[in-house]
């Protein structure tokens, strides 16, 4: 990873922990003084707030309080370095949204609204791309652009509109960015600050230039429902390109934020509480397979799972979709939800009260999901593997 010359390196959130004078870097200790500087990544070079003329460490000598490091200059061809008017990224401007990202999330007064806010960025620039088709004669895509009043979108009018802080950002500040673009920096900015020990920084795969378009009919029709296994398959894999190792990693996104009655029909967290639903990490898999889930609205077109609440109005419901429960499996086989739905999915581990303890069956298919699966959750359940 290298630093930009144009911001003195500022923007270097690598590995390099050696000055050049082969001293080793110290942790940094001013963390607090520096917020969003990457000082609190570990004892690496950096530049905070452009004090030096480029990145360097307090290092362990006797002689020496400091040194510069030899960290790579970025290619200037790879970056727009004029005014804010160019409507191009720059590594800067890139980390400027990391930042006003999490002042947003840290003036949000509750957990609830919090994981409301940031699991809403992920899903609105999910629905974003989730519409793209490989096979199709306008492919579509990544371009800023949703039907927000379809029932598929509902509620991510409640992140981004007139009122809404995200889009008063963008209005504000980052307007002569393409949509598209800002959506997908802003998504990787939730992922950052919400994983563990911020390991999740995507800055160095982020690639500029894509084009909002103001008109998409028929993107709804694309995307995923909640009802059933072939759902997956058909958008991510048939349509989309994508692998089950992909599929089922991106579905792990549900670990953040959380459903509302209101707005999708589908109430509760994935995780255990809206506390937890400010990480990401795979608690989704732990709860995936480590719970008793149960059919919740069965035979209703809002048909989910739930192991905490029957209520759907429970703000402490914990919830989980046919999409999801999809995954569920003890090798080598999956659960056969698309038809047996009273059902419970865990009861050799956990007793399941309704549905008379009935455990669900098992069909033999799927397998490359069952392996994707059992890789993200890393092992067996619980632990702490966390890796990224």
């Amino acid at each position: 990873m290298c630093g930009c010359d144009d911001v003195h390196q500022t923007d270097y959130r690598g590995r390099y922990s050696v000055s050049r004078n082969g001293f080793k870097c110290l942790d940094w200790t001013m963390a607090d003084d520096y917020p969003n500087q990457g000082l609190d990544d570990g004892a690496y070079c950096r530049n905070p707030d452009g004090v030096g003329e480029s990145a360097w460490c307090f290092v362990d000598s006797d002689s020496v309080l400091w040194d510069y490091c030899e960290v790579p200059m970025c290619p200037m061809e790879n970056f727009d370095v004029s005014n804010a008017s160019s409507g191009c990224f720059n590594t800067q401007r890139y980390n400027e949204i990391y930042a006003d990202i999490e002042r947003i999330k840290d003036s949000i007064g509750n957990d609830v609204d919090r994981s409301h806010f940031l699991g809403g960025i992920v899903r609105l620039v999910a629905h974003d791309f989730m519409d793209y088709d490989m096979n199709a004669n306008i492919p579509m895509g990544a371009d800023g652009c949703l039907l927000f009043d379809h029932e598929k979108n509902v509620g991510l009018s409640s992140i981004w509109c007139d009122s809404c802080p995200l889009k008063q950002m963008y209005d504000v500040k980052y307007g002569d960015l393409s949509r598209a673009d800002f959506w997908v920096a802003a998504a990787n900015a939730v992922v950052y600050l919400t994983s563990v020990n911020n390991e999740l920084d995507l800055r160095s795969t982020f690639l500029w230039g894509r084009e909002t378009v103001d008109a998409c009919p028929g993107s709804n029709d694309r995307l995923p429902t909640s009802a059933g296994c072939q759902e997956v398959e058909g958008v991510f894999l048939d349509r989309m390109g994508l692998t089950w190792n992909d599929a089922v990693a991106l579905l792990g996104a549900h670990t953040l934020g959380r459903g509302n009655a209101e707005f999708s029909g589908h109430h509760g967290t994935w995780v255990q509480n809206s506390r937890e639903a400010l990480i990401f990490n795979k608690e989704y898999y732990e709860e995936l397979f480590g719970r008793a889930w149960a059919p919740r609205g069965v035979g209703t077109l809002k048909q989910d799972w739930s192991w905490k609440s029957r209520n759907p109005n429970n703000q402490a419901s914990k919830m989980m979709l046919n999409t999801d429960m999809c995954l569920a499996h003890f090798r080598p086989l999956v659960f056969d939800i698309d038809d047996d739905k009273e059902c419970c999915s865990n009861t050799g581990m956990f007793r399941c009260d309704n549905h008379e303890n009935r455990q669900c069956r098992r069909h033999p298919r799927n397998k490359e999901s069952v392996l994707a699966a059992s890789s993200c959750l890393g092992g067996t359940t619980p632990n702490s593997n966390n890796d990224p």
